[in-house]
């Protein structure tokens, strides 16, 4: 293929013309990659971090990590972080009793994305409350499932009163 078919042009314009073209079509390659790369695979979802706690900052840091409860403690809260896409997801939190019946269902929005300047982590919780409630007369091992957009994402274990819960 031959981009200068003129005997009047100088190599120079050729080679200006051709180094242009380079560079429009390495610009819609990256743009096409970065674009497709934004978009999460349907089948992956971007949870960064995870654990079960006693209490949220308002910042949206847990305070203390733990998997063991007392019938004294406020709430068990199943605290995530996530990476944001270009698209908002719905959450479910499932908490199951130590019979492993559904008990509670809560549920929650994970954010779009501010643009490309905007913050890509999110942390969001739930929290299932224990002291005064009959959650503090169901002693044993909980547990309770995060779904994201119909999917189940994770399963964390905890115990609420007597033995422990099993790690993982």
């Amino acid at each position: 293929m031959r981009f200068c078919v003129s005997k009047t042009h100088s190599g120079i314009g050729c080679s200006i013309r051709f180094c242009i073209l380079i560079v429009l079509v390495a610009f819609v390659l990256v743009a096409s990659l970065l674009t497709a790369c934004v978009h999460a695979h349907p089948l992956y979802f971007p949870l960064s971090e995870h654990t079960m706690t006693t209490e949220v900052s308002s910042s949206g840091v847990p305070q203390s990590r733990t998997y063991t409860f007392t019938q004294d403690d406020a709430e068990a809260v199943c605290w995530l972080k996530v990476w944001r896409d270009q698209r908002a997801h719905t959450v479910e939190w499932r908490w199951y009793s130590p019979n492993m019946r559904v008990y509670k269902r809560s549920f929650g929005v994970i954010p779009a994305i501010d643009g490309p300047a905007g913050m890509w982590g999110s942390c969001i919780w739930s929290g299932l409350r224990i002291k005064g409630e009959d959650v503090a007369n169901l002693p044993g091992t909980w547990k309770v499932d995060v779904i994201v957009d119909f999917r189940k994402v994770l399963t964390e274990y905890f115990t609420i009163g007597g033995n422990q819960a099993p790690c993982c």
